[in-house]
């Protein structure tokens, strides 16, 4: 089944279940929510133009292993924000690849996930004219039995000169029996650019977890709240209060269920 969508301006909810394809076309200022029941795969055309801004935040509540295909097209002058609330149990494998196709075009993507199974991320931001701007930011909580992969790309193509690509991946482990793989690559084909890439992958320090515990908390306790304080800012991607307080409280929900497990 396939939906298209023009967006309006200000702030929508799209809900995900029996839909295959998205395609979807911005001009305005949205904010849009998208939310993802179970869906075995999931095809998003989208494409920002006429100056237009758009956030989306992709809410993964899927209880089945998915596949996602996102395919984001960003016009002169024009901003795409995407962020990934993916908190949920099932495997998934996502595909999003997002090209910078006019002038002062911008994009940030940025991904909060909690893994006790199969996350594969496969992101990459495409600056095809000069002066682009493009962003990449990943915090993932990679728990007991987790198989956390994510393949970052940034690319300058030739000719793309004063554009932009950054990227920082942050994967915090609390168990050795977890895989956590970052992958960052910066592709450059031109001279007159700035590009940058942080990774950190790892354990919390031991002396954080002792102290923590030396206040009273237990081990599962202390999980939670460093848990919970790493995913925590995916909530106010959009600007909406009452979507910002059901967020939390979902997040907190689901990072207690999965450490206490």
């Amino acid at each position: 089944m396939t939906r298209d969508i023009d967006l309006k301006d200000g702030y929508q909810e799209i809900v995900v279940d029996d839909i295959n394809n998205l395609n979807i076309k911005g001009r305005f200022k949205s904010d849009v929510l998208i939310r993802v029941k179970d869906c075995k795969e999931l095809n998003i055309d989208l494409e920002v133009f006429d100056r237009g801004k758009v956030t989306l935040l992709i809410w993964n509540e899927s209880n089945i292993e998915t596949k996602f295909n996102e395919n984001y097209n960003v016009d002169s002058n024009s901003t795409l924000n995407i962020a990934y609330g993916d908190l949920n149990s099932s495997n998934f494998i996502r595909n999003t690849v997002v090209n910078l196709n006019g002038k002062y075009a911008s994009a940030l993507v940025k991904s909060a996930s909690l893994c006790k199974n199969k996350k594969h991320y496969s992101m990459s931001v495409n600056s095809n004219v000069p002066y682009t701007y493009g962003n990449i930011e990943n915090y993932s909580v990679v728990l007991d039995g987790g198989n956390y992969k994510m393949d970052a790309t940034g690319l300058i193509k030739k000719g793309a000169y004063k554009s932009e690509s950054h990227q920082t991946s942050r994967a915090l482990t609390f168990d050795e029996n977890q895989v956590s793989t970052i992958i960052p690559n910066l592709i450059i084909d031109e001279n007159d650019v700035m590009a940058s890439h942080a990774t950190t992958v790892g354990r919390i320090d031991d002396n954080h977890l002792v102290y923590l515990q030396s206040r009273g908390l237990t081990l599962e306790e202390v999980m939670i709240l460093i848990s919970t304080g790493y995913l925590l800012p995916i909530a106010d991607f959009i600007d909406n209060e009452k979507l910002r307080m059901d967020l939390i409280q979902k997040i907190e929900s689901m990072v207690s269920k999965e450490c206490l497990m």
